[in-house]
Formats: C-alpha cells, structure tokens, sequence
C-alpha cells in the first residue's frame, strides 16, 4: 500500500512559526475566519529577532527533507500524486462585494492623470492603447513643479482619509465557502510567507513625486515604477507578476492594481486576468 500521499511543506520560515503558534493565535481571533490567525502570526514574526527565525529556518529546511524522503516512499510504494484542488474547482467561489469602498491607489500621479485622461486621450486621438495615455501622463507629470503637485496630494489625502472612514463602518457579507481542504488557507500561508522572506520590513506611504511609468516591454518595468514598487514593498510581487506569460498588462497597471488589492499576488492576479 503506497498510504496517504504526503503533504508539501510551504511557507518556509513563516510556515514553520504558523504551525507551532496556530492554535494560541486562533484562540486570540475567536469567530474569525482561519486566514485571520495567518495574518496575526505575520504581525508577530516580524517582530521576531534574526537569532529566533532561524530557529524556524532550520525547522522548515529539516521538514523539507522529511517531505522529500516520505514522497519517495509513497511514489516507489505505487501512490500517484493527485493535483491541488484550484479555487475555480470549489463549489462556492469568493466575490467581489461592490459595496465594498474603493481604496483609492495611485498616489497624486493617480489624481492628475484622472483629471487630465480626458484631455491627453484628446491630444493623442483615436485608436491610441490605454498605456500610451498613462506614459504621456507620466512624462507630463515630471515636468509638473511641487507647487503644483501639492493639490493633488492633497486631494488623494482626502480621498484616503473618506476610504478609511468608510472601512470604519463596512461590514463584509457573511459568504459560505467550501474550503474542506483547507487551501485558501494554504494560499495565505504560501503568500504570507513569501512576503515575509523575501519583501521589504517597511511599506512607506505614496510619494508625490513619484508617478508610475508606462510600460516598456513586457517584462520590462521603468526605474520609476520599481522605485514605487520598492518603496510599497511590492517590488518582487511586481516583477512576478509582469513575467508571468498571462498577464498582459504593463508594470504600472499591475502596481497600480496590488495597490487597490493590498498588495495580495493572488487577488491581483485574478484582476487583471479579468476572473
């Protein structure tokens, strides 16, 4: 008998600290959804000191090993590796709530290239792709001086300071999912622990001087695009997303989008594919 097929260790560090502190963090958010003891277990790692995530470093590379020596053994024993089960595959998917406010993203870029899209769709007429008005804007804006740019950062303040407001008062719709096997759980470990060992400590506020940039190739992102993306801590979940052979859209369509989408690969992933 090849027995239960074994299951792969994900989320690396982070992983290893979740498992040990699941059940004292469940107990912590009582009546909340599993994925809110993933996000309280990421609070604390970051909080942990080189010397104390090592301890997990070693506890997943030892795990690592144990799962590759246990696959063997069930793959000689005759198992057969069955394939995840998707998200498309459940029988209730996860929605959109458009009630839900929209967090304004973009920074004062965003602002003056919403007031101005009109006008410089105007200028480069008909036939023209939505990126060719986001790269005029962007060329625009550099020749813009502080004076200037200090009303729209002004304005995309305000606008932040309405959405904050407003997730004061929103409460999300009660949604029944099938999640028996427990993988949107896993797709928060999985993403939680990238973020934890590969993305910047800090997320810094948008900056008014820097707007994003259109897009070059398809892979290729401009210094002013990484510059936001690094500075938001998404540099990494940029790139991944810019070369992944599915997503179309240019490098700043897709921050533009982990912004609105808080920085989650997956949630951004889905937008831009239009799922």
């Amino acid at each position: 008998m090849a027995g239960e097929q074994p299951k792969k260790i994900t989320g690396g560090a982070f992983g290893q600290f979740l498992t040990e502190n699941r059940a004292a963090l469940i107990k912590e958010v009582p009546g909340q959804p599993a994925t809110a003891a993933v996000k309280l277990a990421s609070v604390r790692f970051k909080t942990l000191n080189d010397l104390a995530k090592s301890k997990y470093q070693k506890m997943y590379e030892a795990a690592k090993v144990k799962y590759e020596k246990d696959l063997a053994a069930f793959l000689s024993g005759g198992g057969e590796m069955k394939a995840r089960k998707s998200k498309k595959d459940k029988e209730v998917k996860k929605s959109k709530d458009p009630n839900k406010p929209k967090q304004p993203a973009g920074g004062a870029f965003g602002c003056f290239l919403a007031k101005k899209r009109a006008e410089f769709m105007k200028e480069l007429g008909p036939g023209k792709a939505v990126t060719a008005v986001t790269k005029l804007a962007s060329e625009r804006w550099k020749s813009v001086s502080e004076a200037e740019k200090r009303p729209f950062q002004k304005e995309f303040e305000e606008k932040q300071a309405l959405y904050k407001k407003a997730m004061e008062t929103y409460v999300p719709p009660v949604v029944e999912e099938d999640d028996k096997d427990g993988s949107d759980e896993e797709d928060e470990e999985e993403e939680a622990g990238e973020e934890e060992d590969d993305a910047p400590k800090k997320r810094k506020a948008t900056s008014q001087n820097d707007a994003p940039a259109a897009k070059k190739g398809k892979t290729e992102s401009s210094p002013e695009v990484e510059a936001e993306a690094k500075k938001l801590g998404f540099l990494l979940k940029l790139k991944s997303l810019a070369e992944n052979a599915k997503v179309k859209s240019s490098p700043a369509e897709i921050l533009a989008e982990l912004q609105k989408q808080n920085g989650s690969v997956v949630a951004a992933k889905k937008a831009l594919l239009g799922a």
